[in-house]
């Protein structure tokens, strides 16, 4: 099996694993709260539509916008906590993280994964493949 660079779409959402990941340790190191205030969404139009079909590209939309928002205000979240000085706060966005924002990334990384065709093996691969099944 060969490796090449990640595809953009991809790229787009470990981008937005970074901001799950920085929510989540936040209760436990608060000098990454910049890092996560910091963090933007990137620009997701011209990934998205090099993605998919139109089905999958619309299905890609609503969930990075969704991802999106959710994003910010996890993000408005940790500034009032900040801000009002109630870093205990920070515990339950952590929290949301887990169980909001991984989520809709790990749908969006399904429906890219369902628009792309499966590669064939080659043939020198095949015994590769019959081991990482029984893994």
């Amino acid at each position: 099996m060969q490796f090449g660079p990640a595809l953009p779409e991809s790229n787009y959402l470990n981008h937005a694993e970074d901001l799950a990941l920085l929510l989540e340790t936040l209760p436990h190191r608060l000098d990454l709260v910049d890092s996560a205030l910091a963090w933007r969404p990137e620009h997701r139009r011209h990934v998205l539509a090099t993605a998919a079909g139109h089905g999958d590209r619309v299905r890609l939309d609503r969930l990075a916008t969704q991802l999106d928002r959710q994003a910010m205000a996890a993000q408005d979240a940790v500034r009032e906590a900040v801000r009002a000085g109630k870093l205990d706060l920070l515990w339950p966005i952590a929290a949301l993280a887990k169980t909001e924002i991984r989520p809709v990334i790990a749908e969006a990384r399904d429906a890219i994964a369902r628009s792309v065709p499966p590669e064939e093996p080659a043939i020198a691969d095949e015994a590769h493949v019959a081991l990482a099944r029984f893994a």
